[in-house]
């Protein structure tokens, strides 16, 4: 089965070609268009879609594709494959409970911390009877350096860069590694308490900056960039039977 998969983030719409599990093909844009989902299907003729967002969708946008197409908006009320212990599941992170849809099925039977590294960090863990815990959200990289100019008088607004030194020398570069040391000690803080919570545990990285700080962290670890995909998938293969 082909299915055509829409994950709606902060910065992009992301849409996925996924063919018996496997995602073939991906692109990204910064709004969604029905004219996108056209030229996939034209070239891909896929069955079903399944559209999450963590932005207000553009519901014209959305009642055209359905219009056109068999498509599952994923909400609160979705069933799911996972039991869901989230006390808000209406304010729950669609993105979010699909990367953890994913780390269960690509790990299944085992505890999984899911980390999304993107506009906003996003630390989450599913268990290996596949429920899931719930998780803490925090500032990405861009987020952390553009909040430190807008909040303060004198600090500037530096490019985001990585330094192999942890201490900064000046301004810039403490900025640059209160951005980026920062995340990296939060990971490995939030890593070593799951794995006191949760033996053995999978730690799973995803999201735009999963490949930058994969190479950084000292704990061992699997970076997934289709995570949250995969987890579409499921839900969508889920809600078929």
């Amino acid at each position: 089965m082909i299915y055509l998969a829409i994950d709606i983030g902060n910065s992009f719409a992301k849409l996925a070609i996924i063919d018996n599990d496997e995602v073939v093909y991906k692109e990204r844009h910064h709004k969604l268009l029905v004219g996108n989902v056209n030229a996939l299907y034209k070239k891909y003729k896929f069955s079903k879609a399944i559209l999450s967002s963590t932005r207000v969708l553009d519901m014209r946008v959305v009642t055209a594709i359905q219009h056109k197409y068999d498509l599952l908006v994923l909400d609160h009320h979705t069933p799911i494959p996972i039991e869901n212990l989230y006390k808000t599941p209406e304010t729950l992170g669609r993105d979010r409970l699909a990367a953890v849809i994913g780390a269960y099925v690509q790990y299944p039977k085992q505890n999984c911390a899911v980390i999304d590294l993107g506009t906003c960090n996003t630390f989450d863990l599913v268990d290996g009877k596949g429920t899931y815990h719930g998780g803490n959200i925090s500032p990405g990289v861009d987020m952390k350096l553009k909040a430190m100019n807008h909040f303060t008088s004198k600090l500037p607004l530096p490019v985001r860069q990585y330094n192999d030194d942890p201490m900064g020398k000046d301004t810039t570069s403490a900025l640059q590694n209160g951005a980026f040391w920062g995340t990296i000690f939060e990971i490995e803080s939030f890593i070593i308490r799951m794995n006191a919570l949760f033996t053995p545990l999978n730690v799973i990285l995803t999201g735009g900056d999963a490949e930058i700080f994969g190479s950084k962290l000292k704990s061992k670890i699997f970076v997934a960039p289709n995570l949250v995909l995969i987890g579409l998938n499921e839900i969508l293969k889920y809600n078929e039977e």
